[in-house]
């Protein structure tokens, strides 16, 4: 991967491709944005859990860094649950639930256009002390839009994302790129959201036999994800009617295959 970009997020970073926008409440809590884009839906026209992940990641991370400020923050576990297909512009709603000498945790409710909540995320991070030579950029404040002026042509998700789908059984290979990673080089948290959600949907669509969309997952972070190439494998553990409940797990190629995420997702028929 080229050297990293001196302004965060990069023009073609995921957080600009969603068009992300957030804003502050009165009572400190944060809202993010993310607009319902044709290419962000599903095979049954609904959006796909991992576009709407970005958004309760950034929205956790941004509020979370504002509270540590100016120590730092080691993202530990991610989850998104859905509650009801998404059809519109959807809002994250953060708050924080504690923030502790040792760790923050966050929760999201995920609305749709009308207000009504179609979904719950939770975040937890490390505290991680500052160091001296560490620089330590200003919280954002206000509103901020990331939308990206020159982002046309609009590319596919699973193409923007640069994913090669190995086998129908939810297997991946991708590189490392610019439009995935963060400003310390790694994955961006709400990447590897949408790379895990799409690997267990994939494996869902083998098993079933037709198109499946994510309705729930959940991950932790084993390590940075940083050189790449990466891959995932996709267990299914159970499946039914309903669909499918599978464990998924992102290894760094570039680092002795080092396991950097692993959680599980549950999907079902569109």
């Amino acid at each position: 991967m080229s050297d990293q970009p001196r302004v965060y997020p990069g023009p073609r970073q995921i957080l600009r491709y969603l068009r992300l926008e957030h804003h502050t409440l009165d009572d400190g809590s944060l809202v993010v944005t993310s607009p319902f884009l044709p290419d962000l839906a599903d095979a049954g026209g609904t959006m796909r859990l991992g576009a709407i992940a970005p958004a309760c990641d950034y929205a956790a991370g941004v509020l979370a860094n504002r509270i540590v400020h100016p120590d730092w923050l080691a993202t530990q576990t991610f989850e998104l649950h859905l509650t009801q297909p998404v059809t519109s512009t959807v809002t994250a709603l953060c708050k924080p639930l504690r923030a502790g000498r040792n760790s923050v945790l966050a929760e999201a409710v995920v609305q749709d256009e009308s207000g009504a909540e179609v979904g719950r995320s939770f975040v937890t991070y490390a505290r991680l002390p500052r160091r001296d030579d560490n620089p330590v950029p200003p919280p954002s404040t206000g509103r901020v839009d990331l939308t990206h002026p020159d982002e046309e042509p609009r590319l596919p998700f699973d193409e923007y994302l640069q994913l090669h789908a190995l086998n129908d059984q939810g297997g991946i290979d991708l590189d490392h790129h610019q439009r995935i990673c963060n400003s310390f080089g790694s994955i961006q948290g709400g990447a590897m959201a949408a790379i895990l959600e799409r690997a267990g949907s994939l494996a869902a669509e083998a098993v079933i036999g037709g198109p499946a969309r994510s309705v729930s997952l959940s991950f932790h972070y084993a390590a940075q994800a940083r050189e790449g190439p990466f891959h995932v494998d996709t267990q299914v553990l159970r499946h039914d009617s309903t669909g499918i409940f599978a464990r998924v797990q992102l290894v760094d190629g570039g680092i002795d295959h080092r396991l950097a995420a692993v959680g599980t997702v549950v999907a079902a028929p569109v």
